[in-house]
């Protein structure tokens, strides 16, 4: 097993057991394309999580291909590369998922719905002494570092001067936003002081499921890794303002359909986003909310009373409503789809 990849993604593949790790970093797409030819002589079949253009450069090249994705319930239209005959596609399953999957692909077999890539957490426990602020999905190429700072410093702003003072308020966040919180030069993996009765850390997904069974309450932004996690462990979740367009919809869906114990959005700040928009036009509109609002004192006060009202409706003994969301999708979903592609392969043979 090896893994193939470049810029930022690398940075992630760390500590998995690959053989080896290809960096095709600035190569252009001819090159990446004779890389990929030569490995095929050396590997069954090529596994993405929803780098679409790299499923349809190595079907190109010959490979065998399976594609994973999280957010076929959000695309306008699917990727090309998925409606292709020989690709095994794995989607996983959310509102309206399996409708869209029995109208818009072919019935061959390849198209595979299967449950969300979790597993229960330990079970939220109500009464604790902090409240979480999980800044999770904030990166995007859309949107500038400066913007994910800025994004970050003001929701820790406002929580930690919305929430009761005999809470504390524990921020999990990736290590660039670990550090700009933490200060120049600082780049805190456990917890460091960010601000009175506030401390900021990166942590492994182990501990943040910890930290969130042992929260009063948590604020998160509305990323499906989040609220899968607050499905896991049925911590009482606000939802942050959305970080980026997906955010948006799903923060929409899970309040249509309850599974939202409480939510904020932009509109309620007097700038509405159209979260449908193409990603840039939605990007950009998301960042002008943030500097707004950032610069604008009567803003900022807005947001911290918005803070208020949602810490005293989540009175830290009623557990959340995000666990209908495992009743109804169900969990494990990493089980299911490697045993997907395990059977793909062998009854396709090499």
């Amino acid at each position: 097993m090896a893994y193939i990849g470049a810029g930022h993604t690398l940075d992630l593949q760390r500590r998995p057991p690959y053989t080896a790790v290809h960096d095709i970093t600035g190569l252009p797409e001819p090159a990446r394309l004779d890389r990929l030819r030569q490995l095929g002589e050396d590997y069954d079949l090529l596994l993405t999580a929803m780098d679409f253009p790299m499923a349809a450069l190595a079907r190109r090249a010959g490979l065998r291909v399976a594609v994973y994705d999280a957010l076929t319930w959000y695309w306008p239209d699917l990727p090309a590369v998925v409606r292709d005959p020989s690709v095994l596609y794995l989607a996983q399953d959310f509102f309206g998922v399996r409708e869209r999957v029995a109208l818009e692909t072919p019935s061959t077999g390849r198209a595979v719905v299967v449950a969300p890539l979790i597993a229960p957490g330990p079970p939220w426990r109500g009464g604790g002494g902090h409240v979480l602020v999980n800044l999770a999905g904030l990166h995007n190429p859309f949107w500038h570092p400066r913007e994910t700072a800025a994004y970050a410093r003001l929701m820790v702003a406002a929580v930690r001067a919305g929430t009761p003072a005999g809470l504390r308020v524990t921020v999990a966040a990736s290590r660039l936003t670990a550090g700009e919180l933490a200060g120049p030069a600082r780049e805190p993996t456990g917890p460091t002081e960010c601000g009175p009765g506030t401390t900021v850390g990166t942590y492994r997904r182990a501990e943040v499921l910890r930290l969130m069974s042992e929260a009063a309450y948590a604020f998160m932004t509305p990323g499906l890794g989040n609220v899968y996690d607050a499905a896991a462990t049925g911590v009482p979740t606000v939802w942050l303002p959305p970080a980026n367009n997906t955010q948006g919809l799903q923060s929409g869906l899970l309040h249509a359909h309850g599974c939202c114990d409480t939510r904020m959005d932009w509109a309620g700040l007097g700038h509405a986003v159209d979260y449908r928009a193409p990603e840039a036009v939605a990007m950009a509109g998301l960042a002008a909310a943030v500097r707004e609002t950032g610069d604008d004192r009567r803003l900022r006060d807005l947001l911290t009373g918005l803070v208020t009202t949602a810490s005293a409706a989540l009175d830290g003994t009623v557990p959340g409503l995000a666990p209908a969301l495992t009743d109804r999708f169900g969990h494990g979903g990493a089980r299911d789809a490697a045993a997907e592609v395990v059977k793909w392969a062998a009854r396709r043979g090499r």
